[in-house]
């Protein structure tokens, strides 16, 4: 400010000089007469007056330059009072969210938007808190209030999307997640996420997998969406399914080939391949798949599938036949062994059930499974004394008769009684698994006579 005065001054004190030696130089010029509107004035007042009205509009000008600079420190002061005062009420808020106490929060975000109106933190957390307390039309408002006031935030359109959600209006919160898609094409992983989701329950498959797609395309770290890689074939699967449902056998045919070919280990691709080809009449064709679908992960529940549809047509050679196959053709042969000597035992035929289901002893450890299906085998051919060892031995490979103890608020078990549990966080949660058959002891009723009557003696 004082060299801003020096250099004005200086600058008047040569504008002086300056006009003192153009005066001093023109003096003849000077008492010439100035004409003024026919008025003949001398020359030094007109002067005289002109350089009055200079230093009048220059002292004027200081004079408001001053005044104006004074009134703008003034409104910053009371801007920065304001923003203190709202700053202050905000972080009281966020400490009584903190605290689990929503409507100590609201009162206080309520306190910071009276000092700062379009104060952008407290109309969001204002909104939040509202929503928390289940009034989410109201957090609706002061959320649609920040957005006006910021239109391309991407905080404040996510919590527009999560008051849609909390009112069930799911276009609303789909219009809201492409806006913030648009808005950050290829960083918007939760929006992206949210809004799949959306599809999903709405059972809209292909846009749903539209959206994955962008989840693929997304420049994040591959780890942040590692847990989004089991949607696309369940995605395609389901397209698939719909369009079994909708009678397209071929179509449907042709869509779950697809995810066979690109992804191999999802299992259900295989059981409703088959059950499509089934539709369509081919019948050797979802054998095949079938079986393929335990060659390639080991899926018994194909092989199970495979076993029942020749059960109903009624052709139970045949599948004795394909697991023969099976098992001469594949280095996994102990479960399809397992399974035909199941399948031996449900046709009552007995000896080569036991036959295979004893070569699968040989091959594999304790197994409660197997040592009851030989204890049935026994049982049904009147063996009771063996089919009484197979038990046994059931019973000392699963050990089911030990006291052992649940939670019963988040059902995580124990081998002994707690007085606190870990996982859910409570007390006096433990029960014994038994409870529901011993723990309800049958009560006789009582005779009359045996109960407290008052008698009263004739």
């Amino acid at each position: 400010m004082r060299l801003k005065t020096a250099l004005i001054t200086g600058t008047l004190i040569l504008l002086m000089a300056l006009l003192l030696g153009l005066v001093s130089r023109n003096v003849e010029v000077l008492r010439e007469p100035f004409i003024f509107f026919g008025l003949r004035v001398p020359m030094a007042w007109v002067l005289t007056v002109a350089l009055l009205a200079g230093f009048l509009s220059f002292a004027v000008w200081i004079a408001a330059s001053g005044l104006a600079q004074v009134v703008r420190r003034w409104l910053t002061d009371l801007r920065r009072q304001s923003e203190r005062a709202a700053e202050e009420h905000y972080l009281k808020g966020l400490d009584a969210v903190l605290g689990s106490r929503p409507l100590e929060a609201i009162n206080h975000f309520q306190h910071a938007l009276e000092s700062q109106p379009n104060y952008l933190p407290a109309l969001l957390k204002l909104g939040d808190a509202l929503r928390s307390a289940d009034r989410p039309q109201e957090a609706l408002t002061y959320h649609r209030e920040a957005l006006n006031e910021h239109p391309e935030d991407v905080p404040t359109l996510y919590a527009l999307t999560e008051d849609a959600l909390a009112l069930q209006d799911h276009e609303e919160a789909k219009r809201y997640l492409l806006e913030i898609i648009r808005i950050q094409p290829r960083r918007a992983l939760k929006g992206m996420r949210m809004l799949r989701d959306l599809y999903i329950k709405e059972g809209n498959w292909r846009r749903a997998l539209e959206i994955q797609d962008h989840i693929g395309e997304a420049r994040v770290l591959e780890e942040e969406r590692a847990a989004d890689a089991p949607f696309k074939p369940g995605l395609l699967y389901q397209i698939g399914v719909d369009l079994l449902l909708q009678d397209k056998h071929g179509e449907a045919i042709a869509q779950m080939e697809k995810v066979r070919k690109k992804y191999p280990a999802f299992q259900a691709t295989y059981l409703k391949l088959a059950e499509a080809y089934l539709l369509n009449g081919e019948e050797q064709k979802a054998v095949e798949t079938y079986i393929d679908g335990y060659r390639k992960n080991a899926f018994p529940t194909c092989l199970l599938a495979m076993e029942q549809l020749y059960l109903e047509k009624g052709d139970p050679e045949g599948a004795i036949q394909q697991y023969q196959t099976l098992i001469a053709s594949t280095d996994r042969k102990v479960l399809p062994k397992f399974l035909l000597g199941r399948f031996f035992y449900r046709l009552e035929i007995l000896d080569r059930a036991e036959h295979i289901l004893r070569e699968v002893e040989g091959n594999v450890g304790q197994s409660g499974l197997l040592q009851y299906y030989l204890g049935r085998v026994r049982e049904r051919r009147g063996d009771l004394a063996k089919a009484c060892d197979h038990y046994r031995e059931v019973i000392r490979i699963l050990d089911p008769f030990e006291f052992s103890y649940e939670c019963t608020s988040c059902h995580q078990p124990s081998p002994e009684w707690k007085d606190y549990c870990t996982q859910c966080q409570r007390w006096d949660t433990f029960l014994p698994t038994f409870r529901d058959e011993l723990m309800q002891e049958i009560h006789e009723p009582s005779p009359v006579f045996y109960q407290e009557i008052q008698w009263k003696p004739r």
